[in-house]
């Protein structure tokens, strides 16, 4: 499985548990010092840097879903116009999909406009 299914395949499992972002930042923690110990910290930048990525998506993801503290604080009458936007846009979406193109008040077509 490529690298990109993976984080796709992570992202439908559910958010990451708070063990798992435990784990990973220890375990990071101990990968910079075994190369800092063995002095071949410089060398293995380029891994350091790519395995640094895979930490920042995991503490973004966990961040966002796990916790929701990146999301805004919403009062109910908030909540209820973005639920009658979004039945609005999806009526919308409905009725372009049953005639077609969506109109647009610069198609004069039919009107007897010249």
């Amino acid at each position: 499985m490529t690298e990109h299914n993976d984080h796709e395949e992570e992202r439908r499992a559910g958010p990451p548990s708070e063990e798992r972002v435990r784990l990973e930042l220890v375990l990071f923690a101990d990968l910079i010092q075994r190369l800092e110990d063995e002095n071949r910290l410089a060398e293995a930048l380029p891994f350091v840097l790519h395995r640094l990525g895979d930490l920042r998506r995991l503490l973004f993801d966990y961040e966002v879903r796990a916790t929701e503290r990146l999301l805004p604080i919403e009062d109910p009458a908030e909540r209820e116009a973005r639920r009658i936007i979004r039945e609005v846009e999806e009526s919308r979406r409905r009725a372009i999909d049953e005639w077609g193109e969506a109109w647009t008040p610069d198609e004069d077509e039919g009107t007897g406009e010249s």
